[in-house]
Formats: C-alpha cells, sequence, structure tokens
C-alpha cells in the first residue's frame, strides 16, 4: 500500500504481530479488553500515547489503511476473545467490568453471582435433572428381573399393578 507523507510517496509494508511497537501492541489489547466500555483516545492515553495526541493517534491506529498491522492484530485479540465467550463479547465484557467493581469495593458475593450468570449465559452450566423411571427399557438386567419378580408377586396375590389414587378437585373460585 502507497501513501502521500509530506510529498513523498512511502510504501507501507503490513507488519506482523511481532513487529509492533509496546503501545501499538497495548492499545490493541486495550481496545479488546474494554470494547464497548471506554472510547478510542481513553484507550490510547493508558496505552502511553500523550493526551493532546491521543484521539487523532487512536484513529489512525483503528484505521486499516494506515495501521493495518494494528487492526489486524486487534481483530486477531477480538477473535480469540469471542471463541472463549461463544458469543456477543460486549455482553459478556459487561459481565466482566460488574464482577471487577464489585471485587474492587470488597462484594464478593455480588462477583459470584455475576461470574455464575456470566456462565450460564455462555451455557457453562446446566439444570441437570435426573428423573426415576420405572419403564423397562432403562433398567439393568438385575433390575429387570428385580422388577418382574415384583410383578409376578402382585398378579398372583391379585394386587394392582400400578397404584394410582383419583383426587376431586373442587374449585373455590366464586362464579
Amino acid at each position: 500500500m502507497t501513501y502521500l507523507l509530506k510529498g513523498r510517496t512511502k510504501q507501507r509494508e503490513l507488519k506482523s504481530f511481532s513487529d509492533l511497537t509496546p503501545k501499538e501492541k497495548k492499545f490493541a489489547e486495550l481496545y479488546v479488553e474494554n470494547w464497548g466500555q471506554m472510547k478510542k483516545q481513553e484507550i490510547a492515553v493508558l496505552a502511553g500515547y500523550p493526551e493532546k495526541s491521543a484521539s487523532n493517534r487512536a484513529s489512525r491506529l483503528t484505521n486499516a489503511d494506515r495501521a493495518p498491522h494494528v487492526v489486524k492484530y486487534i481483530e486477531f485479540l477480538y477473535n480469540k476473545e469471542k471463541k472463549k465467550y461463544k458469543d456477543d463479547l460486549i455482553h459478556y465484557k459487561n459481565y466482566d467490568r460488574l464482577i471487577k467493581g464489585a471485587e474492587n469495593k470488597g462484594q464478593f458475593a455480588a462477583a459470584i453471582n455475576a461470574e455464575y450468570h456470566k456462565g450460564q449465559a455462555a451455557g457453562f452450566y446446566e439444570k441437570n435433572i435426573n428423573l426415576k423411571t420405572t419403564n423397562l427399557e432403562g433398567m439393568s438386567r438385575d433390575e429387570l428381573e428385580k422388577r418382574l419378580g415384583e410383578l409376578e408377586k402382585k398378579i398372583s396375590t391379585n394386587q394392582p399393578i400400578i397404584e394410582a389414587t383419583i383426587v376431586e378437585e373442587t374449585s373455590t373460585r366464586d362464579s
């Protein structure tokens, strides 16, 4: 890619991630970490750029024409984070922000609750409901033989095989 720099034409090559400056790397990492939470200018200041030029620098660092290597690194980090959370990154980043805020205030119960809900949203926790069934399909051979023995005893003594009680409901609603 070529662009004009004070009357000269300069060739700009796409750098690898290892060629990023420490400030560029820090900016990209902070940008993804604070996705949707902070302005680019604030992130540039945190990354070490001067406050006077932070807005201009942040704009350049997120422009694919001016800093393709930084934009590529941001995309790499974003996709890495997205895989980790499986879903909308902003949603999970909000949970992270709430968790950090609660921890900083010593509200550990709130932090644990937020972490649990973040995990639920990501599908890490599932309700396990164990139902005991009396059908024959789910039984082992020993269980089947035992159940058949019970049923034979009930049949030979004329006891009902299926026990059920009928409960009549009475309505207490005023008509």
